[in-house]
């Protein structure tokens, strides 16, 4: 270690540069992961919500709406069915309008919003987007489902949003795991030349330390230790950075993700993302190094 150091010291600049650039790498890998991570929740927050909501005639019956319940579950690509009342309507058009007395009806010519000129429904949720069609197939041959003057059923469903994001969510993969694997390729050719130089600069020094007996592994280790070491300072300096972008963008992205994703992000999270770029960085640094050694015991 103390050689390894040493050999740090000898070069600063040479030493400060290969901290630099793996330190940016790291923190664009740091930023991706996190947004990967906000978009898969995003994803699942929608996914996991009533999907598709299907407004009854007044005239349903229970018996109706239990067939139709029925014919939704067997599918087997339904997560959830619930039946909503009209009271339970009305209960849910409160909550959302607040004490607004224009809203809720109180101050208005056309009288108090009541439960009975709210529909009740049936609201689904499916397992995946790829399941919408079934499911509105089914509540549009279904005789209790209310129709618009035009002769549509009355189903609301975000089908394009949720498809949207669909292609959203894996773009963003594909775009960070291959970016991910640039990054890894170019910290391990950087770190790889860097140290490769050290060894090869001390040429003559390690020439004679085998000269009287050392081994392969003693005289290469301080420098396995070198590209350790720079690995573990950029990734705590990258990790560092990201947290600092993130805890300043956070008043920008309550306004807008409120509810959806929790601020401020857990500490633990954080930690566990720590956790996985120091195995990550670590692998790539003790393959860098051992890349070099290889390299120079061929020579």
């Amino acid at each position: 270690m103390n050689t390894a150091l040493k050999n740090i010291r000898r070069t600063p600049y040479q030493s400060i540069g290969l901290t630099l650039i793996l330190t940016l790498n790291l923190f664009i890998i740091s930023v991706f992961a996190l947004v990967s991570l906000a978009a898969h929740t995003i994803l699942t927050h929608f996914e996991t919500k009533p999907q598709v909501i299907a407004y009854l005639t007044d005239g349903s019956t229970q018996d109706q709406i239990n067939q139709t319940i029925n014919s939704l579950n067997n599918t087997g690509k339904v997560k959830e069915v619930s039946y909503i009342s009209k009271q339970q309507a009305l209960e849910i058009y409160k909550q959302s309008v607040g004490n607004d007395p224009l809203l809720l009806g109180t101050v208005t010519e056309l009288g108090e919003v009541t439960a009975e000129i709210l529909p009740a429904s049936i609201e689904v949720s499916v397992n995946k987007p790829a399941d919408f069609d079934q499911v509105v197939s089914i509540l549009e041959a279904s005789p209790i489902v209310n129709s618009t003057p035009r002769g549509e059923k009355e189903i609301d469903f975000p089908q394009n949003v949720i498809a949207e994001l669909v292609s959203w969510t894996q773009a963003i993969r594909i775009a960070g795991i291959t970016l991910i694997g640039i990054l890894a390729l170019a910290s391990i050719i950087t770190t790889t030349l860097m140290i490769g130089s050290k060894i090869a600069s001390r040429r003559l020094e390690i020439k004679t330390m085998k000269s009287i007996g050392a081994q392969n592994t003693y005289v290469l280790k301080p420098y396995l230790l070198e590209s350790i070491i720079f690995s573990a300072s950029a990734t705590l300096l990258g990790w560092l950075l990201a947290y600092i972008v993130l805890l300043y963008s956070t008043p920008f992205l309550i306004t807008r993700l409120s509810g959806i994703l929790d601020f401020p992000v857990d500490p633990f999270l954080m930690l566990a993302l720590l956790g996985a770029l120091t195995i990550f960085s670590l692998l790539l640094g003790l393959i860098a190094g051992l890349i070099a050694a290889l390299r120079f015991l061929n020579r």
